[in-house]
């Protein structure tokens, strides 16, 4: 990702959201509290009871940022879960949408603050559809 970008994260718990806005805004980034103008999208599935009602969710914020994030010279997704269930429904959203979405890049990540901040720097010629994991 060149330059500044505008980040909105959604419903990432307190302190992965915190961490995860100090490592973007420490990498020159601008974390948004709304949506206006939209680089980056991070989406926390969290840790879901239901599977279906998660992924409605998960598609349902994607869906509702797409048109800002299309305006984008360098738009990026990161959805991200926090157990098992949560982080198959990030990568399956992240693979359908990336076929879907070309010149967006849309990738899924562990709930790791360093690797969400990671993920949603890769730039325009990086990996789409992807699942990114800590070590």
């Amino acid at each position: 990702m060149g330059g500044v970008a505008a980040v909105l994260i959604t419903g990432a718990d307190e302190a992965l959201a915190r961490e995860t806005s100090r490592l973007l805004t420490s990498a020159g980034h601008t974390v948004v509290a709304a949506a206006g103008d939209l680089d980056v999208l991070i989406i926390d599935a969290g840790a879901p009871r239901e599977f279906e009602s998660a992924l409605a969710e998960v598609v349902r914020v994607l869906q509702e940022h797409l048109p800002l994030l299309e305006r984008s010279a360098a738009p990026t997704v990161v959805i991200t879960g926090h157990d098992e269930v949560a982080e198959a429904i990030a990568n399956l959203v992240a693979v359908q949408y990336a076929r879907s979405f070309p010149r967006l890049r849309i990738n899924a990540a562990g709930p790791d603050a360093a690797l969400i901040a990671a993920t949603a720097q890769v730039g325009p010629d990086g990996p789409s559809g992807a699942y990114f994991e800590s070590e």
